[in-house]
């Protein structure tokens, strides 16, 4: 209060002055200064005195005061002007009860100066020590404070016990450092509200960027993130975060759009090198009053409005979202992320893996372990080399796998009610969309359900479904087995027997197929120099036995024998013995010769066929 008292002594020789020119009628009883405000009605300047300790009484104590006063609806306007709701905050948003008293001290002249002592131009210095502006016109005065708004006394001449009270329409502001915005208030006077919403979306991102020591923020604006939107197909800010990776990558991008300094755009050079709160580097270059931002990808922006001073840094607005390296998973590493082994292990056996990291653009509907769990009890199968045994080898596997990965990016927020998709397998998918889930449905009409919807990944997204998808899968028959094995001679035995419909038309079969180096060993021990000479020779009721004793009436892969000798029943109508040890399969006929199976395991429509090494025979 001493600068106060200082300015009060410095005005009494101009109020010793102005008093000479008044007649002098004795003591009237006039008001106090906070008396004649309340009855003015002026309680939030009555308000604003007695929240600084003693200024009333200082004021009241003056010999001489002109006091400028604010009605409430001034002060209601000041409040809107500074963004605070109450005297409190305006306190708070002034920087503190300094300065309101430097505020308040801004609307008293220590003299008294009613308004026909005004000239048409006054200069007077108030308690603030600042400089007033009074402009006084026939029927109008006017007050100008420092930053050169213009008030209007709408009530003069209201006398009070030490001087005189005008009344106007505005609070006057002194030249007076006003706190700068924190980074918040600063979004939100720009109406960067998009931003703001995804600056909260990140848990403790708001206070760390607060509490940071000193930063430069490259805001975008909302259009600048309805654009990002657009370019990620993503019709809000939730979806857009699926598709960037998550929160943890949502966090990465705004950190990218944060200096761990303040760089005005005066302090910039021609190219600028900064290291982000994302780790990664952003560069920033200016060509006269223009500055622009480059992120990883090469994408420019541009500040369309620079140097905005917020309490810790400085904001530069600018028109584009800057992507940093989001480091999203290939496939691969989601799949492993996901614990996903089984699926994995398949793709490695078909010789995927590169099909799929090279892929320009895919979607996979991603078994879960216990989905090929139950494919693979489904098949009766142990393990994955049973199951790609059992639907016809690693090329039906490819074509198993490659039907659960579409060549597009379908999130599940891009798909509609009903999709058809058409697969890397060459078969069509059908996806559906409703309102509890996302399902997919394969070619034999099983359906999936998607349990873990838009994994985002670098060249698409991953959706983790409860089963293995089935296409369309053609095994040959058995015929068409043999002709792809070149087993020539068998095929000409089982059409002279006529036993060709039989094999194609049973429900179940195991065929052990001798080779033509067996036949041709069986017809030089026999003596017969063709197979035509046996069939004369021998009648076709014994080749037809013969032939009958290759085949078994149901299934049996080589992985579905029990471990040791065992006699199954054929078509001959004798028992034929199966030895299994280990991986090696034998079969032994009734003459009592051993023969090895040498290709196991080729899958036909109805059964399974094993290339043997001798022709076997039954009793004849």
């Amino acid at each position: 209060m001493t600068k106060l008292f200082k300015y009060l002594l410095m005005g009494s020789l101009f109020f010793s002055i102005l008093s000479c020119s008044d007649d002098y009628q004795g003591p009237i009883p006039f008001p106090t200064l906070i008396e004649a405000a309340n009855e003015a009605g002026l309680t939030t300047l009555v308000a604003s005195v007695r929240a600084i300790p003693g200024l009333e009484a200082t004021l009241q104590d003056q010999p001489a005061i002109t006091v400028f006063a604010p009605t409430n609806d001034a002060f209601a306007n000041a409040l809107r002007t500074f963004g605070a709701t109450d005297l409190n905050d305006l306190v708070v948003k002034l920087g503190g009860a300094q300065n309101l008293q430097t505020v308040l001290g801004f609307h008293v002249v220590p003299a008294v100066a009613f308004s026909r002592n005004l000239n048409e131009v006054n200069i007077f210095t108030t308690l603030a020590g600042q400089q007033l502006r009074v402009n006084s016109t026939p029927g109008a005065v006017t007050v100008t404070d420092a930053a050169g708004n213009v008030a209007r006394v709408i009530q003069a001449d209201v006398q009070i016990e030490n001087g005189v009270v005008h009344v106007i329409d505005r609070v006057l502001i002194p030249s007076i450092e006003l706190p700068k915005p924190n980074l918040v208030e600063a979004a939100t006077k720009a109406g960067l509200t998009t931003l703001l919403t995804a600056v909260t979306a990140v848990p403790g991102l708001p206070s760390a960027l607060l509490s940071a020591q000193a930063i430069t923020v490259f805001a975008p604006t909302n259009e600048a993130f309805a654009a990002a939107l657009t370019v990620f197909k993503a019709k809000d800010l939730n979806e857009l975060v699926i598709k960037i990776g998550g929160p943890a990558n949502l966090e990465k991008v705004l950190g990218f759009h944060v200096v761990p300094a303040v760089a005005f755009s005066a302090n910039l050079a021609a190219t600028n090198s900064f290291t982000t709160l994302s780790g990664q580097t952003i560069v920033v270059e200016k060509t006269g009053s223009t500055v622009s931002v480059k992120d990883q990808l090469g994408r420019v922006a541009q500040v369309v409005a620079a140097d905005i001073a917020i309490a810790n840094g400085v904001v530069h607005v600018i028109n584009g979202v800057m992507l940093p390296d989001l480091k999203l998973p290939t496939v691969v590493e989601a799949a492993t992320a996901a614990g996903l082994t089984t699926l994995l292990n398949a793709v490695t056996a078909a010789g995927l893996g590169n099909t799929l990291l090279n892929a320009n653009a895919i979607t996979v509907f991603a078994p879960s372990n216990a989905a090929f769990t139950a494919a693979l009890q489904a098949y009766k199968a142990e393990n994955l080399n049973q199951l790609v045994a059992k639907i016809g080898g690693i090329a039906n596997l490819q074509k198993l796998l490659g039907f659960h990965v579409v060549p597009a990016v379908a999130f599940s927020s891009d798909l509609a009610a009903s999709n058809t998709f058409t697969t890397l397998a060459g078969q069509q998918l059908t996806v559906t969309k409703t309102a509890s889930g996302v399902a997919v449905r394969d070619a034999l009409g099983n359906t999936a359900n998607v349990v873990a919807a838009d994994v985002a990944i670098k060249n698409g997204v991953v959706h983790v479904i409860d089963r293995v998808l089935l296409p369309t899968i053609e095994l040959p028959n058995v015929v068409e087995a043999a002709q792809a094995a070149n087993l020539t001679t068998l095929l000409q035995a089982v059409t002279a027997a006529g036993l060709g419909n039989t094999l194609l038309n049973a429900q179940a079969i195991t065929v052990f197929a001798p080779t033509n180096a067996a036949f041709s060993a069986l017809l030089s021990s026999l003596g017969f120099s063709s197979l035509d000479a046996m069939v004369s020779a021998l009648g076709l009721p014994a080749v037809t036995k013969v032939l009958g004793f290759h085949v078994v009436p149901a299934t049996a892969f080589s992985f579905d024998l029990a471990s040791g000798s065992q006699m199954v029943p054929t078509l001959a109508g004798e028992m034929l013995t199966v030895t299994r040890s280990g991986n090696n399969v034998t079969v032994t006929d009734k003459a009592g010769k051993t023969y090895n199976v040498v290709v196991a395991d080729v899958a036909i429509k109805n059964g399974v066929v094993h290339v043997i090494d001798g022709v076997l025979l039954p009793t004849l």
